[in-house]
């Protein structure tokens, strides 16, 4: 039984302005000879990929869909015991606190911490625990391809995410979406348009689409499904460490029309600890070249994010001569280091 009832404020997404252009999505094969140029050329052009021959066992994601499914085929009263832990846990409809919706239920967790996943039934947290230790092996490969095409060196990026830093654990989080079929109209929002702001993020789905990205040009664009693949995300860290080189994608997802498959995505969100400074990269910077964005560390963002709405430009407030900086939208930057905020 799905646990999503009707709110009167799910907007529909208008389909007729996203165009199916089967080129617009990059591909790049991991395993092959030239990937490193391959992943930077997407990161700049699209800032988001598709990554095949990626390593990752097929038997993992086949085991976490599995019991994914049947945990959110759970009665909705049995799902809420394990919605305590905001905002980790499980949740339906309302995404964070700011009054974001969608025809969506999910799961966020923290890899870090283990928030979100301690109640979980042993099944379903065993296989996340496998599933995230892939995904982590996957994006720090990722990362190292994107750095040595950058011209860093390989462990520049990768070693923000893996491991600790000063004893901290790095902010890597997984989310597992489930997106039933909507009876109420066609292009009801799932999850709406937004940017990851982590580093980087992994995701894979079932063979249900829905998802969305927005091209340069500001045209939106779907995104078939494939789940022998991974979807790479440039996040809003990425965007700033590279001084706008690699490019963080807004995305956004519409819900199955009634009828169809139910749409099950895991997303690997791979962030630094909340100490880490984020700021572009001095190696990277060419002569004369000039810092895009101010500096802060990850804690402050997110602290600043968690204020957000999803369509917000996160960036904005950290932006050097940005030309929004009076915008309603601007997100106002934290004052100097307060702690580590709840990650959103």
């Amino acid at each position: 039984m799905v646990g999503v009832t009707v709110p009167g404020t799910i907007d529909p997404i208008p389909l007729a302005k996203c165009r199916n252009e089967a080129n617009a999505v990059p591909t790049v094969d991991l395993s092959a000879p030239g990937a490193a140029a391959a992943v930077a050329d997407a990161c700049r052009g699209v800032g988001f990929f598709r990554a095949t021959n990626h390593g990752a066992p097929a038997a993992l994601a086949d085991a976490l869909e599995a019991r994914a499914a049947a945990f959110f085929a759970l009665p909705h009263e049995d799902k809420l015991e394990h919605a305590s832990a905001r905002p980790f846990g499980y949740g339906s409809k309302s995404i964070g606190s700011n009054g974001d919706v969608g025809w969506l239920e999910y799961l966020l967790l923290s890899v870090g911490s283990g928030s979100g996943s301690s109640s979980l039934p042993p099944s379903l947290r065993a296989a996340l625990e496998e599933y995230t230790g892939a995904m982590r092996e996957v994006g720090g490969r990722v990362l190292e391809l994107m750095a040595e095409g950058l011209g860093l060196d390989r462990g520049a990026l990768r070693g923000m995410v893996a491991g600790k830093k000063d004893g901290e654990a790095s902010g890597e989080m997984v989310r597992v979406n489930h997106y039933p079929a909507c009876p109420l109209a066609s292009g009801v929002t799932g999850f709406g348009e937004h940017t990851d702001p982590q580093i980087i993020s992994l995701l894979r789905s079932n063979r249900t689409g829905g998802l969305q990205i927005m091209l340069r040009d500001g045209r939106w664009v779907p995104v078939a499904p494939d789940p022998d693949s991974l979807f790479v995300n440039v996040g809003d860290s990425l965007q700033v460490l590279t001084n706008g080189r690699f490019h963080s994608v807004k995305h956004r997802v519409a819900a199955p029309e009634a009828g169809k498959q139910a749409r099950l995505s895991v997303i690997y969100f791979g962030g630094p600890a909340a100490s880490q400074r984020i700021a572009p990269m001095p190696e990277l910077l060419k002569e004369g070249e000039q810092s895009l964005y101010k500096d802060f560390t990850w804690g402050e963002y997110m602290k600043a994010a968690y204020n957000t709405r999803l369509g917000d430009n996160r960036l904005s407030p950290f932006e050097l001569h940005h030309y929004s900086s009076s915008s309603s939208n601007a997100v106002q930057p934290p004052p100097p280091p307060p702690h580590v905020a709840p990650v959103h």
